[in-house]
């Protein structure tokens, strides 16, 4: 008997340690990230509008001369998430050289030191016309905040750069922008030069719009 009791004893003491060591329980950990939207605006193709070279020949006395019209585009990417984003564009020339400022969509190309004034300006529009989808364009009333918006058409629209955003819908109802992944749009550049030019020597035309996303 008293065997037994030291092997039960013993028995008791090497099963402790097991009983202890035993999980009742098991935890499954559920993790994620949720990330913001990340879009990237860029010019499709050549990132320089290229008006080339005008002979003082070409201008009529007492006229400003009107040149070729000229294209580019620009590529919207949100890397395949869909969100609201919009656009504002700057004066990278703090409107210098703008012979005619009465449009905010006027954008300088750079001042004549021969003849001490600006050189012309460019007209840059969104030419919602050739966009086959989202072209209803829509302006920002509140600077680049992406809060109210008004309903400007599904036409050539005056890309402004008085502060205020554009951004694109799908209907011509719509009073917010449309969620996208990626979009295209299309731009025209109208560039008119300055009227009597005073040319001694070449004059560099010089312009540069800055384009900013927001979302």
């Amino acid at each position: 008997m008293r065997h037994l009791a030291l092997f039960s004893g013993v028995t008791l003491a090497l099963l402790a340690p097991i009983s202890a060591m035993a999980e009742d329980t098991a935890s499954l950990m559920v993790t994620g990230v949720i990330s913001p939207a990340s879009c990237n605006v860029s010019l499709a193709g050549a990132t320089e509008v290229q008006l080339g070279t005008v002979k003082l020949s070409d201008f009529v006395e007492d006229q400003d001369l009107v040149l070729p019209e000229k294209t580019a585009s620009l590529s919207i990417d949100c890397k395949g998430a869909a969100a609201k984003f919009w656009l504002r564009a700057e004066d990278g020339k703090g409107n210098e050289g703008v012979s005619d400022p009465s449009s905010q969509a006027h954008y300088g190309l750079g001042f004549n030191e021969q003849g001490k004034k600006p050189n012309g300006y460019y007209k840059l529009s969104i030419d919602a016309v050739s966009m086959s989808a989202n072209n209803f364009v829509l302006k920002s009333t509140d600077g680049e905040t992406g809060q109210a918006w008004q309903q400007i058409g599904k036409a050539v629209v005056p890309f402004d750069h008085d502060g205020n955003a554009f951004a694109f819908a799908a209907t011509a109802a719509a009073t917010e922008p449309a969620d996208l992944s990626t979009l295209t749009v299309p731009l025209k550049i109208a560039a008119v030069l300055a009227k009597n030019p005073v040319v001694n020597e070449e004059v560099e035309l010089a312009g540069q719009a800055t384009i900013e996303i927001f979302y």
